[in-house]
């Protein structure tokens, strides 16, 4: 809409000289002059007598005034005229009560005013700069702000382009690894198929030497089957002859009949039983392998997810301290003050995890100092936390220790020294519930270090010990 411009003369008798607004509920004074309620008002306060006007300074002896109703209407229609045509007068840069140029800004009410505006009552107290002046400042602002998140943006483009080359860089891990896992496991079926292909062959063998064996016998003795049956008829006919036709040639066919001796063969079972005998122990052996086999497979590849584990405060002998972490802890030199708790050891410096297993199989990982005076392994839920009791499998405990420049198993009734290649840094704890097993090895290099075989009767907590201000025991991440 385009702007509405009154005649000057005409808004000015619209204003109120003291706050050079338009009137709000003017009033009339004796002296003719018009002024809104509130600022005559506010003008008179603090007079007792001589009430001056504020526009020609006439004196008055009382306060004296009354409503303008007409003024009010027409400062009524003349500020609505002035209000729609206020858009197009600030796209001409001009106020919009005014008509002036709007050349200062407002920092309180943040927005462009004119040097009318400027002297108003509204504007009076508030800090004005010329508008090039806040232009300026507040391009620097705009500007800085703008540098900010351009670096802003810098940073998380680059951070997406590294991310996401790592995350290709993982899946292309992922993609060789499963690549692996397929070759391994079809080398190991083609493994298989061979030597099932190798002793199905010489099982097939031995079925035909069999066979071999049992024709040629059968031929054999189907020979001397008719060889016997044919002079069993002769003699059975020769015994049924008269006397006198008996007795001739009767010599010869005894001789004959003597002469016959059967040849047994030899039977099939006799040299091919050994050979199945010993294949039979092929598949004995096959079959302790293969269960070996997948047990190994099964311990190394179903570990499990490797716990995260935190200290248990409220176990905690009152000789410890924990890291705000509760993933580390260390000896101090005295006893803290800590509520008293029936899960606290009292005398024995250790401390358990919060988390607990009955079942399943877990593993977690412990960084040791390189100092003697630590322990750590696995104890049964009902270990004894009040008074002094030994690191052993009766009281509930399967432990590994360091103990006088030294490592041990902590066995009963005596415990067992370990014999390691290289010094302890960091060592993995192995549960296995179901497989009753707790064993240990040294984490940097998987170096077996010792299992304890337990028939577990109740839930196992991981279980730590530090008796020494020289040293600690940390959970790894």
């Amino acid at each position: 809409m385009a702007a509405v411009f009154l005649p000057s003369n005409l808004q000015d008798e619209a204003t109120c000289s003291v706050c050079l607004e338009f009137f709000k509920d003017p009033v009339s004074i004796e002296c003719g002059h018009n002024f809104c309620r509130a600022c005559i008002i506010k003008s008179w306060k603090d007079l007792d007598m001589d009430f001056p006007c504020p526009q020609c300074r006439e004196v008055f002896q009382e306060k004296s005034f009354r409503p303008n109703r007409q003024l009010a209407n027409m400062s009524e229609i003349i500020s609505q005229f002035t209000l729609r045509g206020a858009k197009g007068a600030e796209e001409d840069g001009l106020c919009m009560k005014h008509r002036e140029a709007l050349k200062l800004y407002c920092k309180d009410d943040r927005k462009t005013i004119c040097v009318v505006c400027d002297r108003s009552r509204e504007h009076r107290p508030h800090a004005v700069v010329p508008v090039d002046e806040a232009s300026e400042e507040f391009k620097e602002k705009i500007q800085g702000r703008l540098d900010f998140l351009k670096k802003e943006r810098q940073e998380l483009l680059e951070f997406k382009v590294n991310d996401d080359k790592k995350t290709q860089d993982l899946l292309k891990t992922i993609e060789n690894e499963r690549q692996k896992l397929l070759l391994e496991f079809e080398r190991l079926r083609q493994f298989l198929h061979d030597q099932e292909h190798i002793l199905l062959g010489q099982l097939e063998k031995m079925e035909k030497n069999i066979a071999k064996r049992q024709n040629e016998n059968i031929t054999d003795l189907s020979k001397e089957i008719t060889l016997l049956n044919k002079l069993i008829t002769e003699l059975e006919e020769k015994i049924q002859q008269p006397m006198l036709e008996f007795l001739k040639d009767v010599m010869n066919i005894i001789s004959r009949s003597d002469d016959v001796k059967c040849q047994k063969p030899v039977p099939v079972c006799t040299d091919m039983k050994m050979h199945i005998c010993n294949f039979s122990l092929k598949t004995v052996v096959l079959e302790k392998v293969l269960k070996k086999f997948r047990e190994n497979l099964r311990d190394e590849l179903g570990r499990g997810e490797k716990e995260d584990l935190t200290l248990d405060p409220d176990s905690a002998n009152h000789l410890l301290i924990l890291s705000a972490d509760l993933k580390s802890v260390r000896m101090g030199c005295r006893k803290q003050e800590l509520p008293d708790n029936p899960k606290r050891f009292d005398t024995n410096s250790r401390v358990l995890a919060t988390t607990g297993f009955k079942s399943g199989r877990h593993y977690w990982e412990v960084e040791v100092g390189a100092s003697d005076g630590w322990a750590f392994g696995v104890a049964k839920e009902s270990v004894r936390r009040k008074g002094l009791t030994q690191f052993s499998p009766e009281e509930g405990i399967w432990a590994v220790q360091q103990n006088g420049g030294r490592y041990w198993a902590v066995t009963s009734p005596q415990r067992t020294p370990l014999c390691l290649s290289q010094k302890l840094n960091k060592v993995r704890v192995y549960l296995d519930y179901e497989g009753e097993e707790v064993s240990f090895y040294n984490a940097d290099n998987m170096q077996h270090i010792f299992t304890f075989n337990v028939a577990f009767q109740e839930k196992v907590f991981p279980l730590f010990s530090v008796c020494s201000t020289v040293t600690y025991i940390k959970l790894c991440p």
